[in-house]
Parts: C-alpha cells; sequence; structure tokens
C-alpha cells in the first residue's frame, strides 16, 4: 500500500515535514498542501516537485489541495497555528488564538470526510491534540501529538554532546506535557541501553541538561526566528512507524484514560494509529511530574472549554 499524505498548515514545520518525507523514501505516493496562502503554497509545492528527481523518493504528486482533495489521504499532519515569536515565554500564551484556528480546520476536516489518522504539531500541543480529537470523534487512537518526541532527541543530543559519546549509543525519555512541565525520566536514561547516566553525569549536570532542553526550543527560536527541522523529523519518525506497522514505541502524545487528558507517555504506534501507552517505569518523583503535567493540561483544556 502507498500512502496519500496531506498538510494543513505550510509554514516551516508543514513544509520541513513534507521535505522530510520525501528524503527519507517512505511509501508514499501524493503530497497534499493546504494552506490559507494559496500563491505561496503553489510554489513551494512546485519546488518540492523539483527535488524529486534526487531524493529517495517514489512520490507521483506533491500539490497545492483543498480540503475536498484529502478525503482519501490516509495520514493529516496538522501544523498550522499561531505563528512562532522568539519573545513567547510559554506555549500556553497562543490558546485562545490556536483554539479559534483549530475549531475553523476541524469544521472543514470533517465535512471533507476524512477518516485516516491525524498527527498533530500545532501549540499549545496537548490541549489542540486533545480538542481535535474530541472534535474528531474517531477514536483516540486515531489521533496522535508529536509530544516529547522531539525534546527526547534533544535529550540525547545534549547528553551525547556533554559526554562525547556517539548520538546513537544514548537512550532515554522527555514525557509529560509539551511545555513548562515535561520532565526527563532519568530512570529511563542509559548509555549503550545498559548503564545508568548517574554513573556519568552528576545531578548538577543533569538539571543543566534538562534546563536545555526544556528551553531547547526558545533557544533555536531566538537564533532563526522560528523551529523546523527537528520537529518535521519528529513527524517524519511517527509517520513511519504507522507507513510499515511498526509497534514501535515512542514517547508522543496520546489519550490517557485515567487522567481524561491527551499527554506524552511511551506509546505503541502502528498502522492503526496509537493503540497502547504506558508510563515506564518511573520513579516516584517522575510520576508526581507526569501528575503534575496532567494538571496543568486540564487546566488549559477547562481554559477554552472544550
Amino acid at each position: 500500500m502507498s500512502y496519500k499524505i496531506g498538510i494543513i498548515g505550510c509554514g516551516n514545520v508543514g513544509i520541513s515535514y513534507a521535505f522530510s518525507l520525501i528524503n527519507q523514501g517512505l511509501d508514499i505516493n501524493e503530497i497534499v498542501l493546504i494552506d490559507i496562502d494559496e500563491e505561496k503554497t503553489k510554489g513551494k509545492a512546485l519546488d518540492l516537485c523539483h527535488s524529486l528527481a534526487f531524493s529517495k523518493s517514489y512520490i507521483n504528486n506533491i500539490k497545492y489541495g483543498e480540503y475536498t482533495d484529502i478525503k482519501d489521504a490516509d495520514i493529516l499532519c496538522i501544523t498550522a497555528g499561531m505563528s512562532q515569536s522568539s519573545n513567547k515565554k510559554s506555549r500556553m500564551e497562543d490558546i485562545y488564538g490556536a483554539n479559534e484556528i483549530i475549531s475553523k480546520i476541524m469544521e472543514k476536516v470533517n465535512a471533507s470526510g476524512f477518516e485516516g489518522i491525524i498527527l498533530v504539531a500545532s501549540n499549545p500541543l496537548d490541549i489542540m491534540t486533545y480538542k481535535i480529537a474530541k472534535l474528531y470523534n474517531k477514536g483516540y487512537n486515531k489521533v496522535i501529538g508529536s509530544g516529547t518526541l522531539l525534546e527526547t532527541s534533544r535529550l540525547r543530543y545534549e547528553i551525547a554532546n556533554k559526554l562525547e559519546f556517539p548520538l546513537k549509543s544514548i537512550s532515554g525519555y522527555v514525557f509529560g506535557e509539551h511545555g513548562d512541565t515535561q520532565f526527563v525520566a532519568w530512570t529511563s536514561v542509559k548509555i549503550n541501553n545498559t548503564y545508568d547516566i548517574e554513573d556519568y553525569l552528576t545531578q548538577k549536570e543533569m538539571l543543566e541538561i534538562e534546563e536545555k532542553v526544556r528551553r531547547g526550543g526558545f533557544r533555536v527560536s531566538s537564533l532563526q526566528g522560528y523551529t523546523c527541522y527537528g520537529v518535521a523529523n519528529a513527524l517524519t519518525r511517527i509517520t513511519k512507524a504507522i507507513i510499515y506497522d511498526e509497534n514501535v514505541e515512542l514517547p508522543v502524545c496520546s489519550y490517557d484514560k485515567e487522567a481524561d487528558v491527551y499527554i506524552t507517555s511511551l506509546t505503541k504506534i502502528n498502522s492503526n494509529g496509537a493503540v497502547e501507552n504506558k508510563l515506564y517505569n518511573l520513579s516516584d518523583k517522575e510520576k508526581e511530574l507526569y501528575e503534575i503535567s496532567a494538571n496543568v493540561i486540564k487546566e488549559g483544556i477547562n481554559l477554552i472549554e472544550i
């Protein structure tokens, strides 16, 4: 089966995701780009098409489209939202504007007849993912947020950089809110899947790395005005898990039935979407941090009365 992908919101993140897809050679035959700026998006689609001959992709068609064009899509990625800014202190600042944008988008998505899996990268991520799932109403497994998959990548980079170890030798996860209350599950962090990180880093160094991870997106935005490549590759990793029915566990934003929120936990992803999640082997302190994150997300949900 060859997949059709729709992308709603073709700014820096949406187009970087499309570029990532075509350069990783996934089993995709068509990408539809939807954005309020029709002319610019048509130009981006053509520019991407001009790159296909030298990519790993077998995609036949990348085009600007309307919502009617996503009816038969398999995966829909929503990156649309409030514009990124280097002077924002928190992703929660966008909640009211994002709520209005997502409401309008989902009305059109539902009217299109789309029935596939939705990936979400719109901030505030956990709250918007929850809202989309409620409006879509086709099962919580069908809606997945990028969550802290990007922060997990940042964590592994920072540790590898600090220790001067190969990046692929580092494992470990960031869980909770895609925001200020996210936390590193240090109990999960290993070197070569064997050695505890406490044997290599002091508590002070661990706290410094965690803060770098937490503020990583704002750091990038302060330097170039936005983030795009990291989250694009994170979205592509989730897409790959769906396309190839991998049954892989990733730290992504999925539905926690007990807490009634979307929040990042270790989530099993396959062709049916997010089919199972768990809290890894968290310490008591890490479980408390997870609950704090869940409560912050609930407060945000209550602000927009989903």
